[in-house]
């Protein structure tokens, strides 16, 4: 008993293990089956009295399938033997078996279908589809030949064909039974599988949002605690340069590596699936005075000129994710200042509006640094991937910023385009599908920066509330520390709670002006805590502001306070002038003293006055094009000049050299010689420059494709996404025209399809 118990134990372990191809494990199930039905077949034809030398050749195949199947079996050449075995079948055993069993008035065509069946079971490919036409003209040629020489099947007694045809309708029932519970159990077990893999991915899938909310909480709350110690340094008046000067290289470098861990943890949620675009109401005014002031001091310290302009037409509130597009608008920006070394960096913003209830938001962020060789164009937005690394060795960053930026793009369905002219400059475009929240425009945003003229060494609080009284609430008590020392000049009395079960009693006993409050906190959380605080009885801080002073970032964090009903939120780490403004936002205004620190004196930006709309799409063409002037005039059309080489000099056609003296020239031979397209190099620079005019330029050369000008054309044209080179034979072509016309319905409708 024990080695048939361990054959079928070996037989059982082999036919339901998933890492073996279901085609083999098919095949020696079906196999096994199909040798134990002929087994059986051979005394069922003893005893029917069929003829001695056919119940031989049953036996026979049937033995030389046993030994082939098991040395396949044995040898780990189950692969090969389906391809033999199927051969077999197909030109050998069916036809013998068809012949010497009595033809169609048999069990044969039972048998036969089986076999079918079971070469197509265990074959898949092409191989497949060959053998079953050949098995198909086999059996066909079988039966008619059994039709045209009945003398060379072997036939049976009435009794005996009944008989032999039961048996193997029995026989072959037995087998594909067998192989539907095979397949049923399979099936089953595979759904167990699967529901097990399913739940180990969602418990993996809440490690990961654990992990991430954990990372973030946990890196955030000591560099909170590095920075906002730095900063109470900084504000002393007695300390040295020396100390003045490390102290800011602390906070540079806390700044730094917050910037990375952010990144980092950014990646990681993206990877996981795990990064939620959160959409809620913005302000527009107030997005990008943050992140132009943010951006200023930056390109101030290195003498980078910064423009801003801002189309007056884009909406004051639209409905998007705010944290995801400062995000990219902060990446986009921090990359144009480390990659430009001198001269400037522009933020573009213009929208065109879709309906009255949606807005299609285009940012343009262009510097005048490095650049990006073409060939680099493709891996840009690669995750820790930087782009002319030698060059750009000693430039800070881990290549995820371009990354995230092109994912959270995605993320929201819009798009990102790259345009760059190498050593001259980039431009990134972006295109974002918002929500409009109110019909009132922005306007001219006037946004004051703390440049040079406006530094000090003297720090001032921008604020005194003697009678004010506020409660923060922290677990961290480096962090409650650092939070009252931050505000101690406000002579605001200042209470602290280290647990949630601690701030419920003090909110009993004293009336806030402001409660702070922290999210992750054992026992009882920030939310927990705020929602009790409202509804306590008795209690003397149920419409007090409560804001949440937290380190959990995400825009599904922020969701969660604006739906629970928290005033407003801080993510730490938050800086003492972050604590302030939020404090004056909800503080009584009788109990606040304004004593004008903070206030920034340096240059304004007016985003109206130096905005121009962009076209949607321009054209461009070479002098050479001579295309009719009234065409030039009303689509604006670019024209970058040919070189005609004279032996009296080189000049630039119409500009140098008008239509005449070109005329002239070409009458005398002898000092005219040639005509030079545009190199392109030039033609780089001139689409550049085009593009800066347009969201998209279509560039028409003179003549045929084998032109150097269609040549040098499309070779320039691969350093920019949103520039496309016709030929000006298709002008005078239908094609030429429709292209023409959806020219100036873009222009016209102002949409750049």
């Amino acid at each position: 008993m024990k080695p048939k118990r361990k054959l079928k134990e070996a037989f059982n372990q082999y036919l339901y293990d998933s890492s073996i191809d279901l085609k083999d494990r098919s095949f020696v199930l079906f196999s096994a089956s199909v040798l134990m039905a002929l087994y059986i077949a051979i005394p069922c034809g003893l005893i029917m009295g069929e003829p001695l030398y056919a119940t031989i050749s049953t036996a026979a195949g049937s033995v030389v399938f046993s030994i082939y199947v098991y040395f396949a079996y044995r040898n780990k050449k189950i692969r090969q033997a389906r391809v033999v075995i199927s051969v077999f079948l197909v030109f050998f055993f069916l036809p013998a078996m068809f012949f010497t069993n009595g033809g169609v008035f048999s069990g044969a065509p039972i048998w036969m279908l089986l076999g079918s069946f079971y070469m197509i079971l265990i074959l898949d490919g092409k191989f497949r589809i060959v053998m079953s036409i050949l098995n198909a003209l086999v059996l066909t040629a079988c039966w008619i030949l059994g039709y045209i020489f009945p003398e060379y099947v072997v036939s049976y007694a009435r009794e005996g064909a009944f008989f032999d045809s039961l048996a193997a309708l029995f026989i072959v029932m037995f087998v594909l039974v067998s192989h539907a519970v095979f397949q049923t159990r399979l099936y089953k077990q595979q759904s167990e599988l699967s529901e097990e893999k399913t739940r180990e991915v969602e418990e993996m899938n809440k490690a990961q949002s654990r992990f991430f909310s954990s990372m973030s909480h946990e890196i955030r709350t000591p560099i909170n605690t590095v920075l906002g110690l730095n900063e109470i340094i900084l504000r002393q008046e007695d300390i040295s340069e020396e100390v003045r000067k490390d102290s800011k290289n602390i906070q540079g470098a806390g700044r730094m590596l917050l910037s990375l861990i952010n990144d980092i943890l950014d990646v990681s949620k993206i990877e996981a699936g795990k990064m939620d675009i959160v959409p809620v109401d913005y302000n527009v005014s107030s997005l990008l005075s943050e992140i132009v002031n943010m951006i200023w001091l930056k390109a101030d310290e290195k003498g980078l000129k910064f423009n801003v302009d801002v189309d007056p037409n884009v909406p004051e509130v639209l409905f998007g994710d705010e944290v995801r597009i400062k995000q990219i608008l902060i990446n986009l920006l921090n990359n144009a200042v480390k990659y430009t070394k001198e001269g400037s960096l522009s933020l573009h913003l213009e929208c065109d509006i879709k309906n009255e209830d949606a807005v299609l938001l285009k940012i343009s962020v262009s510097d005048t640094g490095m650049g990006i060789k073409q060939e680099a164009l493709p891996h840009l937005f690669d995750t820790f991937k930087r782009v002319d690394e030698h060059k750009n060795r000693y430039i800070e960053g881990t290549g995820l910023g371009l990354s995230i930026v092109k994912q959270l793009v995605e993320l929201m369905d819009g798009s990102i385009t790259v345009n760059s002219v190498y050593g001259e400059g980039t431009t990134f475009l972006v295109s974002l599908n918002q929500g409009i929240s109110s019909e009132k425009k922005v306007g001219d945003i006037s946004i004051t920066g703390a440049g040079k003229e406006g530094k000090t060494e003297k720090f001032e609080h921008s604020f005194h509330a003697p009678d004010a009284r506020i409660l923060i609430v922290d677990d961290n008590e480096m962090n409650l520390s650092v939070e009252e020392k931050l505000l101690l000049g406000t002579e605001m009395k200042v209470d602290l709670s280290v647990s949630g079960a601690d701030a419920l009693v003090k909110t009993l006993q004293n009336r806030y002006d402001v409660i702070f409050m922290d999210h992750l906190m054992p026992e009882m959380d920030g939310i927990e805590c705020f929602e009790k605080i409202r509804s306590q009885q008795g209690g003397l801080n149920r419409n007090v502001p409560i804001i949440a002073l937290t380190a959990n970032a995400g825009s599904e964090n922020i969701e969660l306070y604006n739906n629970t009903g928290f005033d407003g939120y801080l993510v730490k780490p938050v800086s003492g002038l972050l604590l302030e403004e939020m404090l004056l936002r909800h503080l009584p205004k009788e109990k606040v003293i304004s004593s004008g620190g903070h206030e920034m004196t340096g240059q304004t930006i007016s985003t109206a006055g130096a905005y121009v709309r962009k076209r949607p799409v321009a054209i461009a063409t070479s002098s050479m094009s001579d295309l009719p002037t009234d065409v030039v005039k009303e689509l604006g059309i670019g024209i970058i000049p040919y070189k005609v080489i004279t032996d009296e000099g080189v000049f630039f056609d119409n500009y140098d050299i008008d239509s005449e003296e070109l005329v002239t020239y070409m009458g005398n031979e002898m000092r005219f010689t040639t005509s030079e397209p545009p190199t392109e190099e030039e033609l780089i620079r001139f689409f550049a420059a085009e593009l800066k005019k347009a969201h998209h330029l279509i560039y028409i050369t003179l003549t045929t494709g084998s032109s150097r000008e269609y040549g040098r054309a499309l070779k320039a044209a691969k350093s920019f996404e949103n520039v496309t080179v016709f030929n000006s034979e298709c002008l005078s072509s239908s094609t030429g025209m429709l292209v023409l016309a959806a020219v100036r319905m873009a222009q016209q409708n102002q949409t750049p399809d």
